[in-house]
């Protein structure tokens, strides 16, 4: 038969049980190591009269404190004190999450709509944020332009190029027109060898690099730009020059091989004096000049569209960072929602405890325990009891304790 005691008001005993504890009557004042020899000596050790004794020891504390009505205030006071702790937190806890549906989250969704007005507004009005109009007809344009010369520049230098390092001329290639746009270039480099393919192919990008090398020192401040340009544009000239030359010259030397009359060396000076040399000149060089300012409107009207871009990105990132915290705060909200249930469960509790008579003083007793259980203990060991014996009725108390004083120990160290 066994006395079980569920939580710290429930004593559950059957008849046999609170005989006993009339039997036994009030706590004498003695040391409870004593009383816990005698008690063991008296109920044979029996694991029944250890619940008993427990028991007693637990009602004869509360009713000691129950007519002391100092000590019964006095040992209210951890639980006054935790109720108002309890109390401020709850304040503390409903303020913020009003304060985070009043304030925080209006305040982000406000911020969410101004954001995507202000793109409304960018898209329709760019000017306002730029100082000046933005015309996407003229960005557009200017790529259509700049596509049709870059394709221009390929032809035209990949042909010269073959033409004045690999292409051996006859009578009826003499034209500078064949010299400078030879549609077979490609197919008659490639049965020349892989490398002449590839240094036709290449020298293109060649210019077109030296371009934007020009553009990219063309945004650059200050004077220093400006001999760098300069550099830049005399050696593409005189690469310019080079390839002129050496077509001009084949074609002139093709003509004094093949006549009748005999013809001078053909110089530089010469050259110069050749329309064919200028019209080489003009057909790439010039055309490569243009093909930079159109290159430098292009990526102008770019670089406007892309501020507007790049603004629109920023606000659209200004609202996502906004729905993410929007997101952040409602869970908070949840969380010390949660909070706030389990701060007014444990209000309840202190206010049961407080408005209840039955307040213990909670090392006080478990110290009177342990020393009823060393008495116990000490008893059992002169009985010869066996180890699982005394391991039980030290599990006995440990679990007594566990379940109707250790909370309340944690509660009073607070």
């Amino acid at each position: 038969m066994k006395l079980l005691s569920k939580g710290l008001f429930d004593l559950k005993k059957n008849n046999e049980e609170i005989k006993e504890v009339q039997k036994i009557g009030p706590l004498i004042k003695i040391k409870l190591k004593d009383w816990g020899r005698e008690r063991a000596k008296a109920l044979n050790g029996s694991i029944t009269g250890l619940y008993v004794c427990i028991r007693i020891i637990y009602e004869n504390h509360k009713e000691n404190l129950r007519k002391n009505t100092e000590e019964q205030d006095r040992a209210k006071i951890p639980y006054r004190n935790k109720l108002n702790d309890l109390l401020a937190d709850k304040d503390i806890i409903s303020s913020k999450i009003e304060s985070i549906r009043k304030e925080r989250i209006p305040f982000l969704k406000n911020k969410i709509e101004a954001s995507q007005n202000e793109i409304r507004n960018i898209r329709k009005n760019p000017e306002q944020y730029l100082g000046d109009k933005v015309g996407k007809a003229g960005f557009y344009i200017g790529a259509i332009i700049l596509t049709f010369l870059t394709i221009y520049l390929f032809v035209f230098y990949s042909s010269a190029s073959y033409s004045a390092f690999f292409k051996e001329f006859t009578l009826n290639e003499l034209g500078v027109a064949n010299s400078i746009f030879d549609p077979q270039a490609l197919s008659k480099g490639l049965k020349d060898g892989f490398m002449e393919l590839v240094l036709i192919l290449t020298i293109p990008f060649v210019f077109l690099g030296l371009g934007y090398l020009i553009h990219k020192f063309q945004e650059d401040k200050g004077w220093k730009k400006v001999p760098k340009i300069t550099m830049l544009i005399f050696v593409t000239f005189i690469f310019d020059c080079i390839l002129a030359y050496e077509i001009t010259e084949k074609i002139y030397n093709i003509k004094a091989s093949n006549s009748f009359q005999k013809m001078p060396e053909y110089t530089l000076n010469f050259a110069f004096h050749s329309v064919n040399f200028w019209l080489i000149i003009f057909a790439g060089f010039v055309v490569y000049v243009i093909w930079g300012f159109v290159f430098d409107f292009f990526m102008e009207a770019y670089g406007k569209l892309d501020k507007i871009s790049v603004l629109i990105k920023s606000k659209n990132e200004e609202i996502y960072e906004a729905q993410k915290e929007i997101t952040k705060k409602e869970t908070e909200i949840i969380e010390l929602s949660e909070k706030l249930s389990n701060n007014e469960k444990e209000i309840n509790k202190m206010k049961t405890i407080l408005d209840h008579s039955d307040i213990i003083k909670p090392k006080e007793l478990e110290l009177s325990l342990f020393q009823f259980l060393e008495g116990w203990i000490e008893w059992l060991n002169s009985d010869n009891r066996s180890h699982e014996e005394l391991e039980k009725a030290r599990q006995i108390i440990e679990a007594f304790i566990v379940e109707n004083i250790r909370s309340l120990q944690l509660l009073n160290n607070n």
